[in-house]
């Protein structure tokens, strides 16, 4: 019984050991290699275990490690739990060294802060061998390592792309050009504008006419001028004839008969219009205001009665039959829908 109690108090005293050893600090320092050519870089890797709660603070390393060994670069400081309530941090160097033979680093200080007391850990020491390589001076001079081949990138064959864009778009512009001439076609041929039916524009031109008020300020010779000319060009677009060319007796002479789509009032009105405008630019004739308002009331009625609208047909349904003869049926009616 006596020796069972003791062997229990031993296998306690040893988890309590063990314990106490994991939770102990411990920092160390590793090199990739022993040994380097001249000139040649190689990773120095800085780890730190210590318990969680504690602040460890690493060693603030200059540009030469020791002489001979300069630094070049350095990573971010790693941190991980690794368990047991242990923290582990890990920071990288790049280092190099330019003078052949050993050259010895390190050892490397951390500081750790705790709730109970400041402490300094240091690593272990390191040794790096810097190797010289066989130089055969007949040669002459040679390099130590072969040029790195780097990777092209985008950026560095970008400006050929695009400038290989630009000389062909030039080339096919010029030789689009000069096609173009032979066959004396425009370089460029802009969008032709729909063009409005005529009494579209004629009746948007009196509207303008209307709201300039020209001999309402005593302009009554260019009130004139401009009624007339609408209602030659809406006359020449409408019916196809060279009314900005005619006099008025010719335009009246054209338009003079039972056959002509102008007739009556509408001919009547037209006729006392240009008559007027006559005597206005020709003879200084000064109408009445309602001889005015009149002449423009006559143009509305000629352009709105004799205007063409396109007219929009809408397609019949085709009817549907069914029962024993509907694809006969419904045959017909297509043929009959296709007919003019």
């Amino acid at each position: 019984m006596l020796r069972l109690k003791y062997i229990l108090l031993f296998l306690v005293s040893l988890t309590s050991l063990n314990f106490v050893h994991a939770q102990q600090p411990k920092v160390s320092a590793s090199l990739e290699r022993d040994s380097i050519w001249l000139g040649d870089q190689i990773k120095m890797i800085l780890v730190a275990e210590y318990p969680a709660g504690s602040r460890l603070t690493f060693p603030v390393l200059k540009d030469s490690l020791s002489n001979g060994v300069e630094l070049i670069s350095k990573s971010k400081i790693d941190s991980s739990k690794i368990g047991d309530g242990m923290m582990q941090m890990r920071q990288s160097y790049m280092i190099t060294a330019f003078d052949s033979g050993p050259h010895p680093i390190g050892p490397f200080v951390f500081a750790m802060h705790s709730a109970i007391a400041k402490d300094s850990l240091r690593t272990n020491s390191l040794k790096i061998f810097v190797k010289v390589p066989n130089v055969d001076l007949k040669k002459g001079f040679t390099d130590i390592k072969k040029p790195y081949g780097a990777p092209i990138t985008f950026k560095e064959i970008a400006p050929w792309i695009l400038g290989i864009i630009l000389i062909s778009t030039i080339i096919f512009l010029i030789l689009y050009a000069i096609n173009r001439k032979r066959k004396n076609i425009p370089l460029f041929v802009m969008p032709v504008k729909p063009k409005l039916p005529p009494h579209v524009v004629a009746l948007s031109e009196l509207d303008k006419l209307k709201e300039e008020q020209l001999w309402q300020h005593d302009k009554v010779k260019d009130y004139y001028t401009r009624l007339t000319d609408i209602i030659r060009v809406y006359l020449e677009e409408r019916y196809e004839v060279p009314a900005m060319e005619q006099t008025t007796h010719e335009i009246l002479a054209e338009f003079k008969g039972d056959s002509s789509q102008i007739k009556g009032k509408l001919f009547t009105g037209l006729q006392k219009t240009l008559d007027t405008s006559d005597l206005v630019k020709f003879a200084k004739y000064t109408p009445l205001a309602d001889e005015n308002h009149f002449v423009l009331v006559q143009a509305y009625n000629l352009v709105e009665e004799t205007k063409i609208e396109p007219v929009e047909v809408a397609k019949k349904p085709i009817p549907k039959v069914t029962g024993p003869e509907a694809e006969k049926e419904n045959a017909s009616a297509n043929e009959t829908e296709k007919q003019p």
